[in-house]
């Protein structure tokens, strides 16, 4: 089931009937967390055999698209194509790879249950804007000046998971943390951070992780995870 609120639309202000749906009780699942799914249906598989499996299965998939090759699985088929058009003299440079749901996945989609939910101080981030290039929800720059625009995202807390997180999009395994001392600014509608140091080229998320409520804190932080990949710079 999906719990979701509507609320106004940052891209649309000028309309106040123009509303969006924002998912509240979405769980982000890892390659952890289907290597622990796998070990507890006794197929007689260890937790580290699994996750072996699935860093193999990832990587001979990756070999074939690096060589132009389309890959059919069970949940999506990956097919690398060449965008664009040329006209006389020019040519193609590089290629994209076009990632279609497969049939089994919309259809499961299908049997999600929606639920309307009114919201209680919703959390969210709008904008993600790096301050070096100048872009908003494009491009990050490694060790950069970063400004995180939204509702309730002030850092506060003392759970452990409490904090701004950028997290690699291709492994969310890979998760690069902002101290707390990098947090520059730190307000109920904006945070200004230190970007960690990560590898250029990478594409990352950004999820926000805090007890913050506006009056007290909360006994169980709540996240929100930034709805659009980033690449870093």
């Amino acid at each position: 089931m999906i719990d979701y609120v509507l609320e106004n639309n940052p891209l649309t202000k000028e309309n106040n009937n123009d509303r969006r749906a924002r998912v509240v009780n979405q769980h982000s699942y890892t390659e952890n967390d289907l290597a622990d799914a796998i070990v507890q249906r006794n197929m007689g598989i260890s937790r580290p055999e699994a996750l072996a499996m699935l860093q193999a299965a990832a990587e001979i998939q990756l070999e074939w698209i690096r060589a132009g090759h389309s890959v059919n699985m069970q949940l999506a088929h990956y097919h690398p194509t060449i965008p664009g058009v040329y006209g006389e003299g020019e040519l193609p440079k590089e290629a994209v790879v076009r990632v279609t749901p497969s049939k089994k996945v919309t259809e499961a989609a299908k049997k999600i249950t929606l639920r309307h939910v009114e919201a209680v101080n919703p959390i969210s981030i709008d904008f993600v804007h790096d301050v070096k290039s100048d872009t908003t929800n494009d491009k990050v720059t490694s060790g950069g000046t970063v400004k995180i625009s939204g509702h309730n995202v002030r850092i506060a807390g003392t759970e452990p998971t409490v904090g701004v997180r950028f997290i690699d999009t291709e492994d969310p395994g890979i998760v690069y943390d902002v101290p707390k001392v990098d947090i520059i600014v730190n307000n109920r509608s904006e945070l200004m951070v230190i970007a960690p140091q990560m590898v250029s080229g990478k594409t990352v998320t950004i999820k926000i992780t805090t007890q913050y409520s506006g009056s007290k804190l909360l006994k169980d932080p709540r996240s929100t995870t930034l709805n659009k990949e980033i690449t870093v710079v």
